[in-house]
């Protein structure tokens, strides 16, 4: 492995894919499946990574601002692998049997929320898509009704199951034949090119509980798939109270936005509501797949038992990583807001005509392209995107029509790389390709 510390990254060496990431690319193409889209947006195969520096085959050293969609918010960082080490000298798999490993990480978790739910209770998954399905079917439970549940355009749950109903994306969906739960869609504010107030969706919710059996209503702080979209302040207060008027069940997916991505432990904080359901993946597992569902004590008397099952659930070794994530989050909390503010200023100020919107809070941040006043096309987007890992710097995008790239480093990131990777994609963003 090439000695980071006595090179600059990012540092690149031969063309984008090298000749080894090609031959690796050949070969993964030989065995699995051609439906997979990762090794086409980011043609390279990787070595080794460390904190936010990914190294390829060919030596090739890029700025990761990525972090696995928001998987390693601490990026790969040495404290999680050796918390890993550490457990396998004790065990890797305990189904729900007690384990130490377990009940630190229940207790850090519960520490993590808001003092007013000290109470709620945890039940395991393996990935989002489990974790609000899995929701979903325990406010179905709570309610004892066959009734609706009040999802959003733009929105991402999942693919898999009964929880493909409630992703907005019909590319999402080819190829899944479950017919998923009932669900009523309405808009979210805020998308760039539909322009929803929040006195509109409200007043649309209102009319689809009036037209519908509605017992639960799932929504995310902000859009994640959808384009990293923030509503307008007051949106999920408006929510908690229509919630609160109409008996529903309110569930807040914070797999995308929670564990300090936007400058609060959980994005729901920013406006000071007490969900609750909360659905939580991604990064509280610390890179290794786990995720979970928090949710109110009172629930946990109607649920059967087993109710949710799953052999691999709550993995030792993600509950050790994950203990840790929980623990340290909380110091890089001021850096992320401060550093955040100032990301966001600097993306605003990028000179190009290309540039519709930039918006975000924290560390997570949407820069949606455009032109005409029309989004950015499909093509010309992977062109841009390719234009960044060509220069070192890694990138993805995501939104309704594909155009906006998501800033999604680590929390903890170096300064240095900051600094370079903005210098990185505002070269690029000023070409017209």
């Amino acid at each position: 492995m090439m000695n980071m510390n006595k090179v600059h990254v990012p540092h690149i060496e031969t063309p984008i894919p090298g000749p080894r990431s090609q031959d690796a690319l050949y070969e993964q193409g030989k065995y699995e499946t051609s439906s997979i889209s990762y090794p086409r947006s980011f043609p390279f195969a990787i070595k080794s990574i460390r904190d936010s520096v990914i190294e390829d085959l060919d030596g090739n050293l890029f700025i990761d601002w990525m972090t696995g969609i928001s998987v390693l918010n601490l990026g790969y960082a040495n404290f999680i692998r050796d918390a890993v080490k550490l457990e396998l000298e004790s065990t890797w798999h305990a189904l729900e049997i007690p384990t130490e490993a377990r009940i630190n990480f229940l207790k850090a978790l519960r520490s993590s929320f808001p003092q007013n739910m000290q109470q709620y209770k945890t039940i395991f998954g393996i990935s989002g898509a489990d974790a609000c399905e899995t929701a979903v079917n325990i406010a179905h439970t709570v309610s004892g009704k066959d009734a609706s549940t009040i999802v959003f355009e733009g929105a991402y749950h999942g693919v898999s199951g009964g929880i493909i109903s409630a992703t907005y994306e019909k590319k999402y969906k080819t190829g899944n034949n479950s017919p998923g739960f009932k669900v009523v869609r309405v808009p979210y504010p805020g998308i760039l090119w539909e322009n929803h107030s929040v006195e509109d969706v409200i007043d649309q919710i209102k009319i689809a509980i009036a037209q519908n059996s509605v017992d639960s209503l799932l929504v995310e702080p902000i859009l994640g798939e959808g384009g990293y979209v923030v509503p307008p302040h007051g949106f999920l207060k408006s929510l908690r109270k229509l919630c609160d008027e109409n008996n529903i069940i309110m569930i807040v997916d914070e797999v995308q936005t929670g564990m300090g991505r936007t400058g609060k432990i959980w994005a729901f904080e920013h406006e000071d509501i007490k969900p609750d359901i909360v659905c939580v993946g991604k990064s509280v597992g610390g890179g290794i797949p786990m995720s979970l569902v928090y949710y109110r004590e009172d629930y946990d008397d109607v649920l059967p038992s087993p109710f949710h099952l799953g052999t691999y659930r709550a993995n030792p070794l993600a509950l050790a990583a994950g203990t840790e994530v929980i623990k340290r989050t909380p110091a890089v909390i001021d850096s992320v807001v401060s550093r955040g503010n100032k990301l966001l200023k600097q993306f605003t100020e990028i000179e190009s005509d290309t540039i519709a919107q930039v918006r975000g809070k924290g560390f997570m941040i949407g820069i949606e392209l455009g032109y005409d006043g029309k989004p950015m096309d499909s093509k010309s987007m992977e062109k841009y995107k390719l234009g960044l890992i060509k220069n070192g710097l890694v990138m993805h995008t995501c939104g309704h029509y594909g155009d906006t790239f998501r800033f999604m480093a680590a929390l903890n990131i170096d300064q240095e790389l900051l600094n370079t990777g903005m210098e990185i994609f505002s070269k690029v963003v000023r070409t017209r390709w």
